[in-house]
């Protein structure tokens, strides 16, 4: 816990000397390596209004070390245990730089030597670092080579730092000159310098660790790091050090444990289960609005500030304390767990919801929540219809809302709407009823026999005559194995044609939103052209096995809406419809008058 962690710009880093030790493979980045390296330092530079404070690299991790050159003199520098690739690409770009803009003498320039690299198994390489030949006799000798021919074209290519003027602006960029007040310049680039000062590892054990990607080094490990270094709060005494980072310590452990539960997780957040190595990460990218940033580092470039004090780094820990309370509570709270999962599945950042909690007593917080739903749902809701494509996801938030508002409001304490089922199942929009065969592939048999076994499978129990019943399945039985796809439409019509029907136009009815529930079948290709009682069949089956059937979804094809007018269950009748439309609109209204209000 005594590494040090800070960000040092490229111009700190000048008469350094770095050890290439044995354990590491020499330089190996290609022409792609390098010219994406070009091209992200030159489009940060091309930055409008500087978005972004400096453009920052991924870690190097450095061990103080000494050892013996060439030439046998002693130096005094630090170990690269990662980041060669880097810092040699670097190396290329400068020199070249600073030979096309006529710097004869570096050290005159910059006031130090550009920095060097040492390599224990390959001398060779820190000499030919300091010419422009080209050498493909060794492997290191012909990357190193091909990355500055690389460097060289990249700098006559249109829409690159062309010219003297454009190549003086990107090596101001990669060694800008220090302001007066020691503030960090304009535009920089900066790595994390990641200084190990444990010895209880080896620096090869570190490298094959961090290579194989065991502790790769997110943001969230580098801000732990910066955290409980030796650095950190020394304003304070020895005992509130301890003190202050054994509970930093602790309470990280049981956010990330809080954090790895499924359930909860899928609560706070729509990112896959996988997609933090340490999930914590996820509380830092709220507190640092990271939204859509594709940067990985960026919550640990945008957490810290440039000075931190004991009481404003204490200060930022606290904060994240806040975040996690915050999200604890509303997971164990039914009214909010529903509501607050709600907007969040259906999009609303994060920050919105802290933004309202320190902005609203708790007494006017829900009332501002039922709001942000309210804005969620669109007002012409019932007039939404699944053939018009870009009225799909309205219809699907619409349709979870009601799913998880008829959970929130059982009175069954216990029964909360499972969103880590939800959003790690293959959902979609389902007809309820669809007594036609229009979306079935026309050159998938199987998906015509299954379809047809499906419906045969009810025909019996439903059908309206039993002879012509028979008669169908014998004609089914002998077109089996030679079926074209005009057999298939004829008999599917047969078929349908002895299904029950309630006896209104589906097609005045069919694609609206009380013909519309969501179901989670992997593959419902068949499903989505099937009568009701084939997929209340189906559902059923599903339902004995445990799968996540949403509560509207069940109430629909457990008959819940039938009312007093009993029917057969094959039939999805008007009455049916009209009640489950009046369901929808009891869960509905309260939220769109409250966002009127």
């Amino acid at each position: 816990m005594n590494n040090d962690i800070k960000l040092k710009t490229i111009t700190e880093l000048l008469g350094y000397h770095f050890y290439i030790p044995d354990y590491q493979r020499g330089y190996r980045w290609t022409q792609h390596n390098v010219s994406q390296l070009l091209n992200d330092i030159w489009e940060y530079r091309n930055e409008t209004d500087n978005q972004n404070k400096f453009y920052c690299l991924q870690p190097l991790v450095v061990r103080k070390k000494q050892w013996q050159d060439a030439q046998g003199n002693t130096i005094e520098g630090y170990e690269l245990i990662d980041g060669q690739q880097r810092l040699t690409t670097l190396h290329r770009i400068i020199s070249f730089l600073s030979r096309a803009v006529g710097i004869e003498n570096f050290k005159n320039e910059y006031g130090k030597d550009l920095y060097t690299l040492d390599y224990k198994t390959r001398p060779e390489t820190k000499a030919f670092l300091q010419t422009t030949d080209y050498n493909d006799t060794k492997p290191d000798l012909y990357y190193l080579s091909q990355a500055y021919a690389t460097i060289e074209e990249w700098f006559t290519l249109d829409g690159n730092a062309i010219g003297r003027q454009g190549k003086n602006t990107f090596l101001d960029t990669l060694l800008p000159t220090v302001r007066t007040d020691n503030k960090l310049p304009e535009w920089s680039v900066q790595v994390i310098w990641y200084e190990i000062n444990d010895a209880s590892q080896s620096s090869e054990d570190l490298f094959i660790r961090l290579n194989r990607g065991k502790i790769p080094l997110t943001s969230a490990e580098l801000i732990k790091a910066k955290f409980v270094n030796q650095n950190s709060f020394k304003e304070f005494t020895d005992e509130q050090k301890t003190k202050r980072k054994t509970q930093l310590i602790q309470l990280w452990d049981e956010i990330e444990n809080q954090l790895n539960n499924p359930k909860f997780w899928s609560f706070i957040s729509n990112k896959p289960f996988n997609s933090y190595s340490n999930k914590i990460e996820y509380l830092f990218d709220i507190a640092t609005h990271k939204g859509n940033s594709k940067d990985p580092l960026y919550s640990f470039i945008h957490f810290f500030n440039e000075k931190e004090t004991a009481d404003t780094l204490w200060n930022k820990w606290v904060t994240i304390e806040e975040i996690f309370r915050a999200l604890s509570f509303w997971f164990t709270d039914k009214n909010l767990y529903h509501k607050i999962g709600y907007v969040i599945a259906t999009g609303t950042d994060i920050n919105d919801l802290i933004h309202l909690k320190k902005s609203y007593p708790k007494s006017k917080f829900e009332s501002q929540l039922n709001k942000l739903i309210g804005k969620v749902i669109p007002e012409d809701w019932q007039e939404l219809n699944y053939n018009n494509k870009h009225e799909f996801s309205k219809i699907l938030d619409t349709l979870l809302f009601v799913n998880v508002e008829l959970t929130r409001t059982n009175t069954n304490e216990n029964d909360f709407f499972p969103f880590y089922s939800y959003k790690n199942s293959t959902k979609s929009l389902e007809h309820i009823h669809a007594q036609n065969v229009v979306g079935i592939n026309e050159n998938k048999k199987e998906d015509w026999l299954a379809w047809l076994e499906a419906h045969l499978s009810i025909l019996k129990s439903v059908g309206i005559d039993n002879q012509k019943v028979e008669k169908i399945v014998k004609e089914v039985n002998e077109i089996r194995e030679t079926i074209k796809y005009e057999d298939f439409k004829d008999v599917s019509s047969k078929i349908l044609s002895l299904i029950p029907n309630d006896g209104e136009d589906e097609n005045e009815y069919l694609h609206k939103i009380n013909n519309l529930a969501i179901l989670s079948i992997e593959d419902n290709s068949i499903l989505s052209n099937s009568v009701f009682e084939v997929k209340r069949t189906k559902v059923i089956e599903l339902d004995k096995k445990g799968s996540f059937i949403p509560i509207a979804t069940k109430r629909i094809f457990l008959n819940y809406y039938v009312g007093e007018e009993y029917k057969q269950s094959c039939v999805w009748t008007k009455t049916e419809r009209d009640n489950y439309l009046k369901e929808m609109e009891k869960c509905i209204t309260p939220y769109l008058v409250e966002n009127e209000a």
